[in-house]
C-alpha cells in the first residue's frame, strides 16, 4: 500500500463525513448554469433594469441601447435559468425577474 493510501485511509471517517454534506452533481450543475446565465454584463444589466418593475423588449431595449435580437437572445438565457420570467400580454412579452435572490448575489460582490 503506499503512503498516500494508508495516510488517507486514517482520514476515512472525516472523508465520509465530508462526501455526505457535499451537494449532489446535479445540484451542483444548476448552481453553475445560474452563475453561467449571469456571467455576461448585459445580463447584469437587464437584471438590474428589471429589478424596478416589468419591462417589454423594446423597453429594454433602449435601455440596453442594443437591437432586439440581442436582448431577446439574453433574456431567453435568463429565463431558461429561472431568473426572469415573461407574460404575454396582447402582442407584447413583459419580462420580470422570476428570482429576486438573484439581486443579492450581484449585492455581495459589488
Amino acid at each position: 500500500m503506499a503512503n498516500g493510501e494508508k495516510c488517507c485511509e486514517n482520514l476515512k471517517p472525516v472523508l465520509d463525513k465530508l462526501m455526505k454534506k457535499m451537494p449532489s452533481n446535479e445540484d451542483t450543475k444548476r448552481q453553475a448554469e445560474y452563475f453561467k446565465a449571469i456571467s455576461d454584463p448585459a445580463r447584469v444589466r437587464i437584471i438590474y433594469a428589471l429589478a424596478n418593475g416589468e419591462l417589454c423588449v423594446c423597453e429594454l431595449m433602449l435601455i440596453m441601447g442594443m437591437q432586439q435580437t440581442v436582448v431577446s437572445h439574453h433574456l431567453k438565457i435568463l429565463k431558461y435559468a429561472n431568473i426572469v420570467s415573461d407574460r404575454k400580454s396582447g402582442k407584447w412579452v413583459n419580462y420580470s425577474l422570476a428570482d429576486r435572490r438573484v439581486l443579492d448575489i450581484l449585492k455581495a460582490i459589488e
